[in-house]
C-alpha cells in the first residue's frame, strides 16, 4: 500500500467519511523519515502523521501523547483529533502559518522565547528524557559498534554532564525545538511534533533551535534570559547541542543501516559523519571555557 493510500485509509476511518471526501494535498518537509501530510477532509485541513520506517524504536508514542495532553491548556500545540498510542499515528488540526525554517525575522525571536518560557515555567509533570539512557538505547540498535571517535566524544560529554549539569532542575521540554517544528501564525508561535518531549534542562530546547545555524540558538538565549548571556550560559547551550548531534549521529547511522539512505534518497551515512564532526567542534569550544579547564 502506498503511503498516500494509507493516509486516505486513516482519514476515512478517523472521520468516518468516504474516500471521495478525502484529498491528500502534500507531504511536509522536515524530519528524517516520518510521513506527515496536509489532508483535506470535506475541505477542512488536517495534518496526518505516520511514524517513519524504523522510527518506532526511537520514540514512544504513548509518552508523546501524554505530554501533548498535559500541555494542552498552554495552547502551544495544534489541536489533537486522534492519536494511536501504539502506532504513533496522529491526526491534528492544521495550523495556518509559516514554519520558521522557511522564514525567520528578528521579531520572531522574542515570540519563540515566550513560547518556550510558557512551556518551561508551567512546570508540568512528565517522563524524564533520559539523556544517558537514550544514547545507550540508540547505540544498541546498531549492527556495528559506534566508532572510537564517537565513544571518545561521548565520554567527554558525560564527564562534563556529571560535573556541571546533572543536578540542574528539569522541566517538561519540547525536546526538538528546531525551526522546522515551530510555526508562526499571526503573532503566535506553535510548537509542533512532540516526539522527543520529556523532562529536561530548559537550555536543551534553546540548543535545539540552533539546528540550522547555531547563531540562532545564541541569539534566542539572549531573548529568553532578557539580557546578554554570560560565556558560561552560552557554553551551556553548546553543551546540549553537542549531545544532540551525538544523538542524531547514532540515529542517522541506524537509518543508514536499515537501508533508508537508498529508500529515501538521503545519504544518512554522510549525515551521520557531519553530526559527529559537529560534536567535535562543540567540544573544542567547550574546552575554551574557564570553568571547564
Amino acid at each position: 500500500m502506498l503511503i498516500e493510500d494509507k493516509i486516505v485509509e486513516i482519514a476515512t476511518r478517523v472521520f468516518q467519511v468516504n474516500e471521495i471526501d478525502v484529498r491528500v494535498d502534500s507531504r511536509f518537509k522536515g524530519g528524517m523519515s516520518n510521513y506527515t501530510y496536509l489532508v483535506y477532509v470535506k475541505e477542512q485541513p488536517y495534518v496526518i502523521r505516520i511514524i517513519g520506517d524504523g522510527g518506532e524504536v526511537l520514540v514512544k508514542p504513548s509518552i508523546e501523547k501524554k505530554h501533548i495532553q498535559q500541555a494542552k491548556a498552554l495552547n502551544l500545540n495544534s489541536e489533537l483529533v486522534y492519536f494511536d498510542s501504539k502506532t504513533g499515528v496522529k491526526v491534528s488540526k492544521y495550523v495556518e502559518g509559516t514554519p520558521l525554517s522557511v522564514s525567520m525575522e528578528e521579531t520572531d525571536y522574542p515570540l519563540v522565547a515566550n513560547a518556550l518560557k510558557t512551556l518551561h515555567q508551567a512546570k508540568l509533570p512528565g517522563e524524564d528524557y533520559g539523556l544517558k539512557e537514550r544514547l545507550r538505547r540508540y547505540e544498541k540498535l546498531l549492527k556495528k559498534e559506534p566508532s572510537t571517535t564517537y565513544y571518545t566524544l561521548k565520554m567527554q560529554w558525560l564527564k562534563l554532564y556529571d560535573a556541571y549539569f546533572s543536578k540542574l532542575p528539569k522541566v517538561l521540554c519540547h525536546g526538538d525545538a528546531q525551526r522546522s517544528n515551530l510555526v508562526k501564525s499571526g503573532d503566535k508561535i506553535y510548537l509542533l511534533d512532540w516526539e522527543f518531549s520529556g523532562l529536561n534542562d530548559p537550555y536543551y530546547d534553546i540548543a535545539s533551535f540552533g539546528n540550522i545555524d547555531f547563531k540562532d540558538a545564541e541569539k534566542l538565549l539572549g531573548y529568553y534570559l532578557e539580557r546578554t548571556p554570560s560565556a558560561f550560559e552560552l557554553a551551556h547551550i553548546r553543551f546540549y547541542r553537542m549531545y544532540q548531534v551525538l544523538q542524531w549521529h547514532i540515529v542517522a547511522t541506524y537509518k543508514h543501516e536499515i537501508n533508508l539512505s537508498e529508500k529515501l534518497h538521503l545519504d544518512f551515512e554522510m549525515i551521520a559523519g557531519k553530526y559527529l564532526s559537529l560534536a567535535g567542534h562543540f567540544l573544542e569550544q567547550l574546552k575554551e571555557i574557564e570553568q571547564f579547564k
